[in-house]
């Protein structure tokens, strides 16, 4: 199975490059960064409809769509399903019970950081100088948290680290190397029904 990831922003592949050799030891991947939402948008129709003219010939490929979910996860997944629908395409949440899928459409609620915020033990293991009672006054759910990355940096700040200014790409690439992957391991559920559709998209 060769699999392209298509993303919102570099530091999802800057968590990707971390996580995917993990997920997916036994296949290849490719990830295709945008610079924001708005731009992957602009882009995704073209890029949906040179997939599926590449899957007519291409059996083991497939395509992952990841971005945050911000305000409104359920008018993000519809905005996708739509353009994947589309481009003559099926995704997961259209398949019916059984029937195989090419296409994953996947958000992180209520943004990427919330993966992250979701194993604490990850964040203090990337950067030690992080204690629990830097976590004091969180939800036990990340995915519940609106303002996800000011959340985590607020945190690393308390632990000394970027004091001055965000770094999102470095703190993906820092702290998803260190994220538990089993199914109890990480409280953000957006993060867990990530890695169980990859599972499932073979």
């Amino acid at each position: 199975m060769h699999v392209e990831f298509l993303l919102e922003e570099p530091s999802a592949e800057a968590a990707l490059t971390q996580l995917l050799p993990r997920l997916l030891p036994d296949d290849t991947w490719h990830c295709v960064p945008h610079q924001g939402k708005a731009a992957l948008f602009l882009r995704l129709p073209a890029l949906l409809k040179t997939y599926a003219r590449r899957m007519a010939h291409e059996p083991n490929l497939r395509v992952v769509v990841l971005m945050d979910a911000d305000a409104d996860c359920r008018k993000a997944k519809q905005q996708l399903e739509t353009l994947v629908a589309a481009a003559q395409l099926l995704t997961k949440a259209m398949a019916p019970a059984g029937q195989p899928f090419r296409v994953l459409t996947r958000l992180a609620v209520s943004e990427l950081e919330a993966w992250f915020l979701g194993d604490r033990a990850a964040i203090q293991a990337a950067y030690p100088r992080v204690r629990a009672h830097h976590f004091k006054g969180l939800p036990r759910d990340p995915d519940a948290v609106p303002d996800t990355w000011e959340t985590l940096h607020r945190v690393l700040r308390k632990g000394g680290y970027y004091p001055a200014s965000k770094a999102k790409v470095e703190w993906s690439e820092n702290i998803a190397q260190h994220l538990n992957l089993r199914p109890d391991g990480n409280e953000s559920a957006s993060f867990r029904y990530f890695c169980q559709g990859l599972v499932a998209l073979r």
